[in-house]
Formats: structure tokens, C-alpha cells, sequence
């Protein structure tokens, strides 16, 4: 089964920020998918395809680790690749302190055997793949201006999720969450 670590994102967080990417996609810069609103998450660790023996070591490894609660807030905007070659759009996630990094360094270290690529952390979110630019200009202006004001939220929890791959598009379920104190 696909797993991965994340944090899930209040419902109010994932409205206004697909909202925005909605009205964005709306204006025909770039063809494409969107992500789902309900599927809209921070990725702490991709585990890849593991056996379904080895989710409850992963659940044990994951109840040992202590880290508190904290603050965050959706940041700017960005890409992945570069301007030349969109591939994902993307916006970030910020966190007071370093304790987001803190706490995914300590989900790394915790899963290091079941670690599925060697990418440094990047806090972000995918709000939506690219297939093809129609009008890259206007898509690169109209993300660098994307800004959310007040879209700030306390962390209280992270959580192992399964993905399954099915025809209308990935289908995310909790497996466990891990409550931060």
C-alpha cells in the first residue's frame, strides 16, 4: 500500500486556498489538475509502497516520537521545476520557529528504513500538476502575486495516510493520527 506522514489542513484552510487556485485554474494559463480540496495536505514523509505488515512497526515508531503543538501559516506560491518547465504549483508552509522541520526531521529519523527518496525537506503543499503552459507569463505573474493574509492555524496532530490511485483521481485515508502535547 502507498503511504505517507503529513498534516492535515483545517477545512477553512483548504477552502480559501483552493478557492484561489480554483479561480486561477479557471483563467485557462495552464492545463492540468488540480488538487483535490480534500486531499490538500503538508507531505512530512512519502513512504512509498509498503506491505501491510509494517504498518503497525511504522505506528509505533511514530507514537514514540515527542514534539508539541505550533503555529502555522500558508506562505507564498511557487513551481517546481523552473519557469521553463512547470510541473507543480505549489504554496508553502511556514511554522514558527524551525518546529515544522523539527518535527519532520524527527519522522525521517524515526522511519529511516522506510525513507522512499533521499529529497530534502521542502515545506509545501501541491495545489496543482501541470501538463502544459498556455500562457506562461500571466502563470508566473499571477503566482508570484498569489498572497494569503491571516491563514494561520495551530498544529495539534500529524498523521500516517494510505493513498489509493483510483480512476477519478487519489483517495487519501487517515490509517492514524499522532497528537502533538
Amino acid at each position: 500500500m502507498r503511504c505517507f506522514v503529513s498534516i492535515d489542513l483545517p477545512e477553512h484552510v483548504k477552502s480559501e486556498v483552493f478557492h484561489r487556485f480554483e479561480n486561477l485554474y479557471g483563467r485557462n494559463f495552464f492545463k492540468g489538475k488540480l488538487t483535490e480540496k480534500e486531499n490538500l495536505h503538508l507531505t512530512l514523509n512519502f513512504l512509498g509502497d509498503i506491505e501491510s505488515q509494517q504498518v503497525e512497526k511504522i505506528k509505533k515508531e511514530l507514537n514514540e516520537i515527542k514534539a508539541g503543538k505550533f503555529s502555522c501559516k500558508i506562505g507564498k506560491a511557487g513551481f517546481f521545476d523552473d519557469e521553463n518547465h512547470i510541473r507543480i504549483i505549489w504554496i508553502e508552509l511556514l511554522s514558527e520557529g524551525s518546529k515544522l522541520k523539527d518535527l519532520q526531521k524527527k519522522i525521517s529519523e524515526a522511519l529511516s528504513e522506510f525513507k522512499a527518496d533521499d529529497k530534502e525537506f521542502n515545506s509545501h503543499i501541491t495545489v496543482a500538476r501541470v501538463k502544459s503552459v498556455r500562457d506562461k507569463k500571466n502563470l508566473l505573474k499571477e503566482i508570484k502575486n498569489v498572497h494569503f493574509k491571516d491563514l494561520d492555524f495551530e498544529t495539534d496532530k500529524f498523521s500516517l495516510m494510505k493513498s489509493e490511485l483510483m480512476r477519478h483521481g487519489p483517495e487519501h485515508r487517515t490509517l492514524e493520527d499522532f497528537y502533538l502535547k
